[in-house]
C-alpha cells in the first residue's frame, strides 16, 4: 500500500530526510490508519488539529479507520496567532 502524507506548518519538521517539499510516500504492508501514519512520524496527536484524507475533512474520532492504498492524507497542527 502507497500513501501520500502531505504535513503543514510546524509538523513539516517531522517529515523525514529525502521528503519532496511538504510531502512524503509511505509505504506499508497491510493496513494503516490515520492515527498510525501520525503514530509512525513521531507527531503528538495533541498538536494535530485538521486531517484529511483525499480532501475530505475526517474527524478525530474517525482517524482509526483503515485507509485505502493510494489516499492522500493532509495535516495541519493547531494555529496560533497573537
Amino acid at each position: 500500500m502507497a500513501i501520500t502524507l502531505k504535513l503543514f506548518s510546524s509538523l513539516m519538521e517531522y517529515l523525514p530526510s529525502g521528503s519532496e517539499g511538504n510531502t512524503v510516500i509511505v509505504r506499508a504492508q497491510g493496513s494503516l490508519s490515520c492515527n498510525q501514519l501520525i503514530d509512525r512520524y513521531g507527531i503528538p496527536r495533541d498538536v494535530v488539529q485538521v486531517t484529511m484524507v483525499n480532501g475530505q475533512y475526517l474527524s478525530p474520532e474517525l482517524r482509526d479507520q483503515p485507509l485505502s492504498d493510494g489516499d492522500t492524507v493532509s495535516v495541519w497542527p493547531s494555529i496560533q496567532g497573537g
